[in-house]
């Protein structure tokens, strides 16, 4: 059965996160997975906000005393999270839940062994803060994990999957991309789908290429409401934002390049931008696990 694998590392706002991720399974069909991992070797490996001296020692005890701490309390506090949602929302869902102390990408890799079909849902707090000694920032794991990357607002008890808008940078993978979001919905002919291209430039190659990839786009992808907007923007991500400021999509899809402008969309930088101001859910495919 395909498979939601909800990754949790912090209790922060995990009750947003949990009820999410029955209510996205709902949607799908899809069978739920909620591991809490603790992978304090991962996070160690991280970058320290203003690191200085001994302090990046004094930072990690300090984390993994409150990490270590979260980990006992998590089974039950998931349990207790669990049965609150199936007591306001009754279904038949399959899930599953468990804490595990090993490398996240082992679980998630685990994961797509056993269900193939997996999507990974992470919160869009990708950081641990609230130390006293400042933040430690996550490596990324969407340049790890072979499967696509779901990252869900925390602050949110519920996703709506009926609106996705796709942000292309004309690759050919794109058009598998939009196919694989056929099948996030059990009756995707009711989503709608709309093909976004920020053009900085409107010179006669640019507006050509924009027309061919509309044709290509029609020919190519079936199945949904379909629907195309651009912006003129000095880059994609003020594009991205004044069309969301206007528009209201379910889901923001992007494909991650191996270089350009969206390979960095996910630096610290860029990701903090995204995923705090656009406040909604973004689906990250990597353009290696489409070829």
């Amino acid at each position: 059965m395909k498979t939601n694998l909800l990754l949790l590392d912090t209790q922060k706002n995990m009750e947003n996160l949990i009820f999410s991720g029955f209510n996205l399974s709902n949607q799908q069909h899809r069978k739920l997975k909620i591991i809490y991992v603790l992978d304090f070797n991962w996070m160690g490996s991280g970058a320290f906000v203003e690191p200085t001296g001994s302090n990046i020692d004094a930072s990690l005890r300090v984390a993994e005393k409150t990490l270590r701490k979260d980990f006992e309390q998590a089974k039950s506090e998931m349990q207790r999270i669990v049965a609150k949602y199936l007591e306001l929302h009754p279904q038949n869902i399959p899930y599953e839940l468990d804490v595990v102390e090993d490398s996240r990408l082992t679980v998630v890799n685990n994961t797509i062994k056993e269900d193939q079909d997996v999507l990974l849902l992470l919160s869009n707090y990708n950081s641990y803060s609230g130390l006293d000694t400042g933040a430690i920032n996550y490596p990324n794991i969407i340049d790890k994990v072979a499967c696509p990357v779901l990252i869900l607002p925390d602050d949110t008890p519920s996703v709506s999957i009926n609106s996705y808008l796709y942000a292309t940078a004309f690759h050919s993978e794109d058009f598998k991309a939009m196919r694989y979001l056929k099948t996030l919905k059990a009756d995707s002919s009711t989503c709608t789908l709309t093909v976004f291209r920020n053009m900085e430039s409107t010179d006669f190659e640019s507006i050509l290429m924009w027309t061919g990839f509309k044709t290509m786009t029609k020919e190519s992808i079936d199945g949904f409401k379909l629907h195309f907007a651009h912006a003129h923007e000095k880059n994609v991500r003020e594009g991205l934002k004044k069309y969301l400021e206007e528009e209201n999509p379910d889901v923001l899809v992007i494909m991650k390049e191996t270089k350009g402008f969206l390979a960095d969309l996910f630096s610290s930088s860029e990701t903090h931008y995204v995923l705090t101001h656009f406040n909604r859910p973004v689906l990250v495919f990597r353009e290696e696990n489409l070829k």
